[in-house]
């Protein structure tokens, strides 16, 4: 019970909270504090003075209580994006020292790929000399002696 009536008056300080904090209320506040310009309320000069005093009496306290509320809402809404962004961060670096390893990885098979091509390139020349010297020695065949 004392949980739902404490939800009751935070609801009720964070609407009117929101709603002084409108341009509609500074407007409606700044009429109200005309008036007793005009010579048709000076008769009800006090009475325009009790009720600005009461207005600013319950007013000052509703909109503190009000901020604290939308404030520790804020505070609450801050935590969890801290917590979301955290767990976001180490999932990030996470994948990134996946990608370095992956990519060291990459360069022990393109090192090895390098070895390779050049063992390959050897063979070509050996192949190629062989391959030049059995011309040469299939022309020496070929001719008559």
């Amino acid at each position: 019970m004392f949980s739902q009536i404490r939800q009751l008056n935070e609801s009720t300080a964070v609407w009117l909270t929101k709603a002084f904090g409108t341009m509609t209320v500074c407007y409606i506040f700044m009429i109200y504090g005309l008036l007793p310009a005009f010579a048709v309320f000076q008769p009800y000069q006090e009475s325009f003075l009790y009720w600005s005093n009461w207005v600013q009496l319950w007013s000052l306290p509703l909109l503190l209580v009000g901020t604290n509320i939308l404030g520790r809402d804020a505070e609450a809404r801050a935590r969890i994006d801290h917590k979301r962004l955290s767990q976001s961060y180490d999932e990030q670096k996470k994948i990134y020292h996946e990608l370095l390893a992956m990519l060291q990885r990459q360069e022990e098979i393109m090192q090895g790929l390098l070895k390779q091509d050049q063992v390959l390139n050897q063979q070509n020349i050996v192949l190629a000399e062989q391959t030049q010297l059995l011309k040469t020695e299939l022309e020496l065949l070929k001719k008559p002696e």
